[in-house]
C-alpha cells in the first residue's frame, strides 16, 4: 500500500495492482502450454514454481522502486506549494492587522484632539489643557476596546503606554530606537506602517507623527504582536495532494501570490500617503485657526481701546500671515485719528482762547462805556458852570480843549479796538472752517471704517461658523463707525451755531464801530464849541446851547453803546461756553503727549484794555460823524446734513 505526504493514493495503488495482475496474466499465458506439457510429468513442476516465485519477487522490488521514485520527484513540489500558501496567508494576516490598527490609531487621535491642539512644554506633551505625561487612560481605552498596544511619545520618548516591560511596569521614559521608524517619523514627519521590534518582540505597527507648525513634537503608536496572529494555512498547505494536477497549477499560484503581494503593498503605500496628507491638512487647519484667533484677539483689544477713547494704543508685534496688513492698517488708522484729534484739540484751544479774549474785551468795553457815561455827567456839570460864570469857562477852556483832544484819541483807539475785534472774529471764523474740514475728515474716516466693517462682515459670513465671532466684531466696529459719524454731525452742528454767533458778534461790533465814529464826531464838535467859547465870550450863549445839544446826543449814543456792549458780552460768553464744550469733547480722547499746535492756531496773548487811559474832560464836537466800518466782514458757511459728500449707511 502506497502512502505519500500523509495521504493514501488509491489511483496509484490501483495502477500497481493492475501491473501485478498483468504480469501474472502474461506469465500464465507464456508458461501455460509448458505447464500442460509438464503436467504429465513431475519434471516441469519445479520450473513452474521457480518462475512464479521470481515473478513475485521482481514485482515487489519494482513496486518499492517506483514508490521511492515518485516520492523523490513530488516532495519538493509539495514543499513549494506549502511555502506559497504560507506567504499568501502571512500577507492576508498583515492586511487584516493593518485594518484593525487603523481603527486603533483613529480612536487614539480622536480622543487626544478632543482636548485641543497639541503643544510641547519642555518635556511635557499637552493637548489643550490636558497633560499626556503619566496619563494612561487614553492608551488603556484603546486596548480595552480594540486590543493591542498603544503608546504616545513626547518627541522620541515614551510618556504614556500600555506596554509592560519584563518587570511588569509600564515602559515609559524609554526612547525610540534609531532606525527606519525614527528616520521616517521624526526625520521626515511621515507615518510608518510595518513590523518593528519592541522590547525584543516583533509587532505589526503604525507610527503617526504629532505635528505643530510643521514640526514633529511627538508620536502616536498602535500595534499588535505578530505572534498573536496565527493562521491555519500552514497545516492545510502541508496536506495538499502532490500530484500532476497540483504541479501543473504551481505557476498560476505564484502569479496570483505576486499580484496579491503587489496589491497589498500598493494599498499600504496609498493608505500611508493618505494618512500623511490628512494629518498635514489637519495641522494646517489648526495653524490657520490659531492665526485667526491671534488676529481677532489683537483687533478686538484695539477696538476696545478705541471705544474707550484711547488713541495711543497700537497693536504690538507682527500678526501672522495675511493678517499682518490688517494690523498695519489698524495702527495707521488709529495714528491718523490721533493726529486729527490732536489738531482738533489745538484748534479748540485756540477757539477757547479767542473766545476768552473776546469776553475780556467785551467786559473792558462795558467798563469804558460806564466811564464814558460818567464823563458825560462831568461835561454837563461843566456846562452848568459855564452858564454860571463865563470867566471860569474862559479860564478852563484850555483844559476843555485838552480833554476834547484826549477824548478824540480815545475814540480813535476805540475804533482800532473794534477793528481788532473784527479781525479776531474773522480768525475765529477761519478756525471754525478748519474745524469743519477736520470734522469732515473724521466723517470720511467713519465712512471708511463702516465700509471696512461691512466688508469684514461679508467675509465673515462667507467663512461660516468659523467667522461668526469675527462677524460680531465687525458689527460692533460698524456700529462704532456710525456713532462716530453721528458725533461728527453733532460737532458740525455746533460749529455752524458758533459761526452764526460769530456773525452776530461781527454785526454788533460793526454797529459799535459806527457808534464810536459818531462819538468821535460829537467829541470833535464839542472841541470846536469849547474853542469858540474860549475865543469869544459873546458867543457863549450859542455855544452853550450847542454844547448841551452835543451832550444830549452823547448821552443817547452812550446808552446805545451800553446796550450793544451788553449784547456783545452775552455773545462772547456764549462762544466761550461753546469752546469749553468742544474742549470737553476732545478731552474724552486719550491722544498722548501730543505736539505743540501750529503757529497760526496758537492763542495770542490777551491785552488788558482796562489799563488804557480814558478821557476825564469835555472835548470839541465834530460837525459830522464818520461811522466806523468793519473791514473784511467774515462769511458764514452753512453745512447741511444733505451734503452729497456724506452718505450714512
Amino acid at each position: 500500500m502506497l502512502r505519500f505526504c500523509g495521504q493514501y493514493d488509491p489511483a496509484l495503488i490501483l495502477s500497481v495492482s493492475n501491473r501485478e495482475a498483468s504480469f501474472d496474466q502474461n506469465s500464465h499465458d507464456e508458461h501455460g502450454p509448458r505447464g500442460e506439457a509438464l503436467s504429465s510429468g513431475g519434471a516441469t513442476a519445479m520450473n513452474t514454481f521457480l518462475l512464479a516465485g521470481s515473478a513475485i519477487v521482481i514485482g515487489g522490488l519494482g513496486f518499492r522502486i517506483m514508490r521511492a521514485w515518485v516520492r523523490h520527484q513530488l516532495t519538493p513540489v509539495c514543499k513549494h506549494v506549502a511555502a506559497v500558501v504560507e506567504r499568501a496567508a502571512e500577507h492576508e494576516r498583515m492586511v487584516l492587522a493593518q485594518n484593525a490598527l487603523s481603527q486603533n490609531i483613529d480612536m487614539l487621535r480622536s480622543m487626544t484632539q478632543a482636548y485641543g491642539d497639541a503643544r510641547l512644554d519642555g518635556d511635557d506633551l499637552w493637548f489643550g489643557n490636558h497633560r499626556i505625561n503619566g496619563d494612561f487612560q487614553l492608551v488603556d481605552q484603546v486596548k480595552a476596546k480594540f486590543g493591542g498596544a498603544a503608546t504616545i511619545f513626547a518627541r522620541d520618548r515614551r510618556v504614556s503606554t500600555n506596554i509592560l516591560n519584563p518587570g511588569g511596569a509600564r515602559a515609559v521614559g524609554t526612547a525610540l530606537a534609531p532606525g527606519p521608524v525614527h528616520d521616517r517619523v521624526l526625520g521626515q514627519g511621515l507615518s510608518y506602517r510595518g513590523v518593528t521590534d519592541i522590547l525584543g518582540e516583533p509587532y505589526i505597527t503604525v507610527y503617526e507623527p504629532i505635528l505643530r507648525d510643521d514640526q514633529v513634537i511627538g508620536i502616536m503608536f498602535v500595534g499588535v504582536p505578530s505572534a498573536s496572529i496565527v493562521g491555519s494555512h500552514t497545516k492545510t498547505a502541508s496536506t495538499v495532494p502532490c500530484f500532476k494536477a497540483i504541479a501543473a497549477n504551481i505557476d498560476n499560484m505564484e502569479a496570483i501570490e505576486s499580484g496579491q503581494l503587489a496589491a497589498a503593498e500598493l494599498a499600504f503605500a496609498k493608505r500611508q500617503e493618505a494618512d500623511d496628507v490628512n494629518r498635514r491638512l489637519a495641522a494646517e487647519r489648526q495653524s490657520i485657526a490659531r492665526s485667526q484667533t491671534l488676529a481677532i484677539t489683537a483687533i478686538a483689544a484695539g477696538l476696545e481701546q478705541l471705544a474707550a477713547g484711547n488713541l495711543t494704543y497700537r497693536i504690538d508685534g507682527v500678526l501672522p500671515g495675511s493678517y499682518e496688513k490688517l494690523g498695519r492698517d489698524f495702527n495707521g488708522a488709529i495714528a491718523k485719528l490721533q493726529t486729527t484729534m490732536t489738531a482738533i484739540a489745538a484748534s479748540s484751544a485756540g477757539v477757547r482762547a479767542g473766545a476768552s479774549e473776546i469776553t475780556h474785551a467785551s467786559d473792558d468795553l462795558a467798563r469804558r462805556t460806564e466811564q464814558q457815561a460818567a464823563t458825560l455827567e462831568e461835561t454837563a456839570a461843566a456846562m452848568d458852570q459855564i452858564t454860571a460864570t463865563v470867566r471860569t469857562t474862559a479860564l478852563r477852556s484850555s483844559d476843555a480843549r485838552d480833554l476834547a483832544s484826549a477824548a478824540g484819541q480815545d475814540a480813535k483807539h476805540s475804533s482800532d479796538v473794534v477793528l481788532e475785534t473784527v479781525n479776531a472774529m474773522s480768525a475765529i471764523e477761519g478756525s471754525s472752517r478748519q474745524i469743519d474740514k477736520i470734522v469732515g475728515l473724521i466723517d470720511e474716516i467713519a465712512f471708511q471704517t463702516n465700509l471696512l466693517a461691512l466688508n469684514a462682515g461679508i467675509e465673515a459670513a462667507r467663512a461660516g461658523d468659523a467667522g461668526r465671532g469675527f462677524a460680531v466684531v465687525a458689527t460692533e466696529v460698524r456700529a462704532l463707525a456710525q456713532r462716530s459719524a453721528t458725533a461728527a454731525k453733532e460737532i458740525q452742528g455746533l460749529i455752524t451755531a458758533s459761526g452764526q454767533q460769530v456773525a452776530v458778534g461781527v454785526r454788533l461790533v460793526g454797529e459799535t464801530g459806527q457808534a464810536l465814529g459818531r462819538i468821535a464826531d460829537q467829541v470833535t464838535r464839542l472841541n470846536v464849541l469849547i474853542t469858540d467859547i474860549a475865543a469869544s465870550a459873546s458867543e457863549q450863549s450859542t455855544g452853550l446851547h450847542e454844547v448841551n445839544t452835543a451832550v444830549n446826543q452823547m448821552d443817547q449814543v452812550t446808552q446805545q453803546n451800553a446796550a450793544m456792549v451788553e449784547q456783545a458780552t452775552a455773545a462772547s460768553h456764549g462762544l466761550a461756553n461753546e469752546a469749553a464744550e468742544l474742549a470737553r469733547l476732545v478731552e474724552e480722547f486719550v491722544i498722548g503727549d501730543g505736539t505743540p499746535p501750529p503757529a497760526h492756531q496758537r492763542p495770542v496773548e490777551r491785552r488788558n484794555l482796562a489799563t488804557r487811559p480814558f478821557a476825564n474832560g469835555p472835548v470839541k464836537p465834530r460837525t459830522k460823524s464818520a461811522p466806523l466800518v468793519a473791514k473784511g466782514k467774515p462769511k458764514l458757511v452753512a453745512v447741511s446734513s444733505s451734503d452729497p459728500a456724506w452718505q450714512e449707511f
